[in-house]
């Protein structure tokens, strides 16, 4: 037993023979406190976030107590949807209804505090519990000077250059000063460029980019993996390895000893792929290790930190250089890579999948925090109009699935009509994708992936063009597969859009062979060619 489980146990005896002992009360909150720090840090999550809940109700004015709490409340949530991997909701502690809480009453606590009101923001968003995300949104954009995590910042804020402000703050207040820019030597007859990720393995980054990494031109090029993530012994792992000149594994190293590594290796390019978010390995930048730094398709904006030179983005994602606190790098087509290698699996049938086999199938497969009222009323509209489609959706959240439900009997459609599907792999996921006539896109925090493995299944994908990097991806995807028609230029004309096509089937089979005949030969999915551009780019800032 811990010295904090000791003292938590030895207060809560004093409590017990003294209930109204207000320094045992005390002792007990902070060693309670002590203890959950502990049990996180172990990996014991809901238990931490039980022991946080303890801390809290014995300190009931402390803030400090309810974010501990909500945060681990956040992490048991997610942490378990990940696990269970099950359509059906989980069962035990609705954590997320435990973190709205603890966030609001640190807010009432804090108020006019941005990164609280961020935090609640985005656990109401993930329960689609729309009213308290939009009250905390508006305590954000109220605050002068707010500062707030960048992934919250992108995922809640339409305004751009509002959000380069607020991750400006973020980084200055989070991330060291960089170092003075590392000087090359001794430069070879190839240019040397490192890659740094916390997703070289199964993930959607990587499969997304590793053919990029394999079509890189070994003459010109010596590339670098500097992987600071688990081995899952998983076939996508063996492939990144072979696709580099060198592999480096830095998970165990700290920050300065992975730019020591690197600054040894010589680059002439460190290209940063995961940014503002989880399992960011962004303080190694900080030490400087190569004379350009870039970031490049981990995180959907500036990332506003000194140590990152440029950002590599598209001229439809990046309009105006104003929104980038660093140089905006713009790619001639998409800035998004795809992989030409991927392959498609045989096709799921409707009733494996719990869909209607005659249905006109509408899909949404982002995140709920991506979820906002105003599109959602408009894809219910419509199903309520069309009275052959199913929207389907993947909610694991018990607390969404049920705000989601009494949404749709708010708007006239019945509960059967809402379909939720569960987390599955890769594979099972781009089966299923084909028994979609549509996918709908979402603001302000668009599809990304998801929008590309929509369109690599052959499903048309409607969008809108968002005001931010974020909400921009499908507008710059949708080109890139040469369906510009399906891009909208505000939530009136999607709408009026969605109408339209759920009223015209034959149009969207017509995307859809479109899509299907295209696989080899759009741009989005012409690994080789964007390869070169990519190239091209990295040698003009070398």
């Amino acid at each position: 037993m811990s010295d904090a489980r000791r003292a938590a146990v030895h207060f809560s005896e004093v409590l017990a023979r003294d209930p109204g002992n207000a320094e045992a009360q005390e002792s007990l909150a902070s060693a309670l406190f002590a203890y959950a720090h502990e049990l996180r840090a172990a990996g014991s999550t809901e238990a931490a976030a039980a022991a946080f809940a303890q801390a809290a109700k014995f300190a009931p004015d402390n803030a400090d107590a309810w974010i501990a709490f909500g945060n681990a409340c956040m992490e048991a949530e997610l942490q378990r949807i990940e696990a269970t991997r099950s359509a059906a909701p989980v069962t035990g502690e609705d954590w997320l209804v435990h973190a709205i809480d603890a966030f609001s009453r640190a807010a009432r606590l804090r108020p006019q505090n941005a990164e609280i009101a961020a935090k609640l923001a985005m656990a109401a968003r993930y329960g689609c519990a729309w009213a308290d995300a939009g009250r905390a949104i508006a305590s954000i954009v109220a605050t002068p000077q707010a500062n707030c995590e960048p992934m919250a910042a992108v995922a809640l804020l339409s305004d751009a250059r509002m959000q380069r402000d607020v991750i400006a703050a973020w980084s200055r207040t989070h991330l060291r000063p960089p170092a003075a820019p590392a000087v090359v030597r001794r430069r070879g007859d190839r240019l040397r460029v490192g890659y740094l990720s916390t997703d070289f393995h199964e993930h959607a980054t990587a499969h997304l980019a590793a053919g990029l990494f394999e079509c890189h031109d070994g003459k010109r090029f010596e590339t670098f993996a500097y992987a600071a993530d688990r081995d899952d012994g998983s076939a996508m792992r063996a492939r990144l390895r072979a696709a580099f000149s060198h592999w480096r594994d830095v998970r165990e190293l700290g920050d300065a000893q992975a730019a020591e590594l690197m600054r040894n290796d010589r680059l002439d390019v460190l290209v940063d792929l995961k940014g503002h978010t989880r399992g960011t390995r962004l303080p190694i930048l900080g030490h400087r290790p190569a004379p350009v730094q870039l970031h490049y398709l981990g995180f959907p904006g500036t990332l506003a930190y000194e140590g990152v030179d440029g950002t590599i983005v598209d001229a439809i994602v990046a309009p105006d250089d104003a929104e980038f606190a660093e140089r905006a790098l713009r790619l001639p087509v998409c800035y998004q890579v795809n992989d030409h290698r991927r392959t498609l699996p045989r096709a799921s049938r409707r009733e494996d999948v719990g869909l209607p086999g005659n249905a006109l199938v509408l899909a949404c497969f982002n995140q709920t925090y991506k979820l906002t009222q105003p599109l959602v009323r408009a894809w219910l509209d419509v199903v309520r109009e069309h009275r052959d489609a199913v929207l389907w959706l993947n909610v694991p959240h018990a607390l969404a699935r049920h705000n989601l439900v009494a949404f749709a009997q708010q708007c006239g459609v019945a509960p059967a009509r809402v379909v939720f599907a569960p987390m599955v792999d890769q594979a099972s996921h781009l089966a299923r994708l084909q028994c979609v006539d549509l996918a709908l896109d979402v603001l302000p925090y668009g599809s990304h992936t998801t929008g590309s493995d929509a369109l690599f299944a052959g499903v048309p994908l409607l969008t809108c063009r968002g005001t931010t990097f974020a909400g921009r991806v499908g507008a710059s995807l949708c080109n890139a597969v040469g369906l510009p028609e399906l891009i909208c230029e505000s939530p009136a004309e999607y709408g009026v859009r969605l109408s339209e096509l759920c009223a015209d089937r034959a149009r969207l089979r017509d995307y859809g062979n479109h899509l299907r005949s295209g696989r080899t030969t759009l741009s989005l999915f012409d690994t080789p060619t964007f390869t070169r551009h990519f190239e091209r780019m990295l040698e003009g800032v070398a």
